[in-house]
């Protein structure tokens, strides 16, 4: 490609685009310049063309520019979404009920039976203890990818201070922080209070105390709307699939005619 400059009412030219380059690198060219080739219909500042746009030096302006996009993603990544945390652990907490639950099923039928309906009907006595296995499963997987599959439904990701992933210590010792501190062992109206607690802190200091004891920061992205029908979705369709386990187990229905009447 050749190129023919319009400088101070003086015309130049063929130039091919690597002398361009080279002396738009050099500043020779300052941009204001008019260019010309081939297919164009009239002359243009030789700062509109495409084909140079990576050939500018970066100015004190650019750089500033860049900062202050790299500043407003920065807020918006920390700005705290308590209510995405809190579905985007529902769900992993959902989930990972379920493949327990077949699991200990495929094991242990009427153990793994026994503690499912104890769980859902006679106040979940259970329920925090098994819980409890999702802590160093959670660790492993914020570990090796800085989510899970909740949060990853909802655009939320964990990371250390510096951008990188956690290590399986870090992870572990917040999961635990989290189910100790954050939701109370998920014990009966205790764990509401608590966090509502949490979810109060957390808009007003912006960060959560076991974030900041294992140097860890959440980020938020903007999920779309179709990512926030999926939550109920899936919460109707576990529930639904678990209705439909009991209704086809006899023990289901001894224990129901044993409860306490």
């Amino acid at each position: 490609m050749e190129y023919f400059l319009s400088i101070a009412g003086g015309q130049s030219g063929p130039h091919t685009q690597l002398e361009m380059i080279g002396r738009i690198r050099d500043g020779t060219l300052k941009g204001d310049e008019l260019v010309w080739r081939k297919g164009f219909s009239e002359w243009t500042q030789l700062r509109k063309l495409n084909e140079f746009e990576d050939a500018w030096p970066v100015t004190q302006e650019m750089v500033q520019t860049a900062e202050k996009a790299r500043d407003l993603a920065r807020t918006a990544l920390d700005t705290p979404q308590p209510w995405l945390r809190f579905w985007a652990r529902m769900v992993d907490y959902m989930w990972f009920t379920v493949v327990l639950w077949l699991v200990l099923a495929a094991a242990l039928p009427n153990a793994a039976l026994h503690w499912l309906l104890s769980s859902l009907i006679l106040g979940a006595p259970l329920a925090p203890m098994f819980l409890l296995a999702f802590v160093p499963m959670e660790a492993w997987l914020l570990s090796r990818r800085g989510t899970t599959p909740g949060k990853s439904l909802l655009l939320v990701q964990v990371r250390r201070l510096d951008g990188g992933l956690p290590t399986f210590k870090q992870a572990l010792m917040r999961s635990l922080q989290v189910y100790v501190k954050g939701v109370a062992l998920w014990m009966p109206f205790i764990s509401l209070l608590v966090m509502s607690y949490w979810r109060l802190r957390l808009l007003r200091k912006k960060v959560t105390a076991w974030d900041e004891t294992t140097e860890l920061r959440v980020e938020h992205g903007e999920p779309e709307v179709w990512r926030y029908l999926l939550v109920p979705l899936l919460v109707f369709l576990t529930m639904l699939a678990l209705g439909l386990l009991f209704s086809q187990s006899p023990e289901a229905e001894e224990m129901m005619r044993n409860l306490p009447k």
